[in-house]
């Protein structure tokens, strides 16, 4: 969790480029596992100390967290923004659009998600 949460978390603005796609701005932390014309389903991964590189997330999604350390999420001003504290390993919830952002982990283990995109 974000411990000095001053922004808002960013929207994804329609027209984006593709480059800040998750998958092409942060190859790093973000590997297709399957995809077809309905669905594409991610594995997350964020080392301990890591800062992935700023991306986005054009379509809503469902996200679980297998192993969730301590996270501070980033908007595109840079600032920290708060993550939601009913958050729970293994539990999956439903996440919407994400405009330019990056998440930084602050804890001893790597964050661990599975994410299935839905596409429109």
């Amino acid at each position: 969790m974000s411990e000095n949460a001053t922004g808002s978390r960013p929207p994804y603005i329609p027209g984006t480029p593709e480059e800040l796609d998750a998958v092409i701005a942060a190859p790093d932390n973000h590997e297709i596992i399957f995809e077809n014309e309905r669905v594409r389903v991610l594995r997350v991964t964020i080392q301990p100390g890591e800062l992935e590189k700023e991306h986005t997330h054009k379509w809503e999604s469902v996200f679980t967290i297998m192993s969730f350390p301590k996270l501070t999420y980033y908007n595109e001003k840079g600032e920290p923004c708060a993550i939601s504290e009913d958050r729970k390993e293994g539990i999956p919830f439903w996440l919407g659009r994400e405009g330019l952002h990056a998440v930084e982990n602050h804890g001893d283990k790597p964050l661990k998600a599975i994410r299935v995109e839905i596409k429109d």
